[in-house]
């Protein structure tokens, strides 16, 4: 039984945020059982919140953000996987909105991998 709307079938999963800031960090994490459809919004949400501000410290850009990326992405698979739910007992279901793809917000990642890519490629040339 899904803990937001309580619809079934629904799969025991965690999804994570990262917040990556110079000098702190901070972590989310949403776990329990979802169906698809909150499950779905759950993953969208968080997955978008760490693309836009998982990357602004040394250690979050080439470690905690990319692991909170890929770890999201293994637990989306699992509610994939899930037919759509039936009627829920608890209340609404989270809207999943648009694909994180569509989302705006999504590509502040950009930023600092052009910023990665723009320090390799000056070594590169500048070392030759």
């Amino acid at each position: 039984m899904c803990r937001f709307c309580g619809g079934s079938p629904a799969a025991d999963v965690t999804f994570r945020a990262h917040r990556g800031l110079v000098l702190f960090m901070g972590f989310k994490k949403m776990a329990g059982p979802m169906c698809m459809t909150c499950g779905l919004a759950v993953h969208r949400a968080l997955t978008t919140h760490t693309l836009c501000v998982g990357w602004w410290s040394p250690f979050s850009l080439f470690v905690f953000a990319p692991l909170t990326l890929v770890r999201n992405l293994l637990a989306v698979r699992e509610v994939k996987k899930l037919p759509a739910p039936g009627p829920g007992t608890l209340g609404p279901r989270y809207d999943p909105g648009v694909p994180i793809h569509r989302r705006p917000r999504a590509y502040v990642a950009l930023v600092p991998a052009l910023w990665v890519l723009f320090m390799i490629v000056t070594g590169l040339v500048g070392g030759a």
